[in-house]
């Protein structure tokens, strides 16, 4: 039984209809040129370290800052966010300045000038992340006030996971278009990627904050008592509301050896399978058809999630994990083909997908547990301090695997 099963801390004038299939693709629908623009993360220390000079031991720390400041920023936005919902009652000021900001800071960081220097790399990266976490976190709370039930939330979620993993698998099969020189990652590739994105950016978010609801229709004098809870979040009151959550903390929990495990695969992997087993230039292959298995595996794990339950779903999908990390320790240089770093990605991204999906559906369904225990919606407080969480031992695996790979 999922948490909000049983309660219903939606009643009255914020009651919701269901979602139609059109709204809940017109949610997820800005996620795809977003992730377009964050897929290269997972490959910009190599570009920066073979294109533009910077020793690895400074791209690490960067990295490291970077990422830590990411995962700071969370907790305040989260907070501000859910202030002003309880004013306000909707979201969509902070997806829409944060889609655009999006776009200009990647511009500044992916095409950068040809004598950059760390602390340039440093300053975009600030800037990179802050509006990328400006439109995330209120974009999950919002997704969590639309969903009216534990099936719907799967639904809300599993097609922003799908527009997730469509954005980065665009980036991905970038380099195999035929008018790139070499199916290599390249300065070129990232700068056609951010013309691409910006292009497709503001459309998106136009359909997207047109055709979707808020999530909650409040009156004036549901928003006026919002508003009053809102100004009952004090730091005790909301650190209060935190530890006390034990779904929260027990989910939080586990992610901390997930992330810290992942952030160390993620960060090197590029380098991994360019450097060590010289397959560079099949990487965007075995990525873009990993990835691609990865987007049909949604639909399993969303079939999974609801008729046995998404805690069963999870285990699932971190066993695949494990398997594929496992695999991919024992790859030799020289002696590994594509079709073996291929199954290796396959069976790590269906695992992605799976959590990619299921995370945010529970952590939906603890956000109605607080609100019901609580009486006050926290949803942007609770998402921005798992991602917190996430991203700060994620930072943390990132950057000792570049150390260990520098030194």
């Amino acid at each position: 039984m999922g948490l909000s099963e049983g309660m219903n801390p939606k009643s009255g004038a914020e009651a919701q209809t269901s979602l139609t299939q059109a709204q809940a693709l017109a949610y997820g629908l800005p996620l795809l040129p977003l992730y377009f623009l964050y897929g290269p993360i997972a490959i910009l220390q190599g570009i920066y370290a073979k294109h533009f000079g910077l020793a690895l031991t400074t791209i690490a720390t960067v990295l490291f800052v970077a990422r830590l400041f990411d995962a700071v920023s969370d907790p305040i936005i989260g907070y501000f966010a859910d202030r002003y919902h309880a004013r306000r009652g909707n979201l969509k000021p902070f997806v829409i300045s944060g889609g655009v900001l999006f776009i200009v800071a990647s511009w500044f960081l992916y095409v950068p000038p040809a004598n950059v220097s760390g602390g340039y790399f440093l300053l975009c990266f600030l800037a990179f992340y802050l509006a990328y976490t400006l439109f995330e976190i209120p974009h999950l709370a919002w997704g969590s006030q639309l969903a009216s039930d534990c099936r719907e939330k799967n639904k809300v979620y599993g097609l922003r996971s799908f527009f997730t993993f469509f954005g980065t698998l665009l980036f991905f099969a970038m380099p195999l278009l035929p008018w790139f020189e070499t199916n290599e990652f390249t300065p070129d590739t990232l700068k056609w990627s951010v013309m691409a994105a910006g292009l497709l950016m503001l459309p998106m978010l136009f359909v997207s904050i047109r055709t979707v609801p808020n999530g909650v229709s409040l009156s004036p004098k549901d928003l006026k008592e919002r508003d009053q809870q809102g100004n009952k979040g004090n730091l005790k009151r909301v650190l209060q509301a935190i530890v006390t959550n034990k779904p929260l903390m027990t989910l939080t929990a586990a992610h901390i050896c997930t992330g810290f495990g992942s952030g160390m695969w993620i960060m090197l992997l590029f380098i991994y399978v360019d450097a060590y087993l010289g397959l560079g230039a099949q990487f965007a292959l075995a990525y873009t058809v990993s990835f691609a298995v990865s987007m049909v595996a949604l639909k399993f794990w969303y079939q999974l999630a609801n008729h046995w339950g998404k805690q069963a779903a999870w285990i699932v999908g971190m066993v695949l994990v494990i398997m594929g990390l496992m695999a991919t320790g024992v790859l030799v240089t020289g002696r590994t083909s594509w079709l073996e770093l291929l199954l290796c990605m396959t069976l790590i991204f269906s695992g992605f997908a799976c959590f990619n999906l299921m995370v945010p559906s529970l952590l939906s369904d603890i956000v109605d547990y607080g609100t019901w225990k609580f009486g006050v919606d926290r949803a942007g407080t609770y998402f921005s301090l798992f991602t917190f969480v996430n991203k700060s031992v994620g930072a943390l695996g990132g950057a000792l695997a570049l150390a260990i790979a520098g030194w």
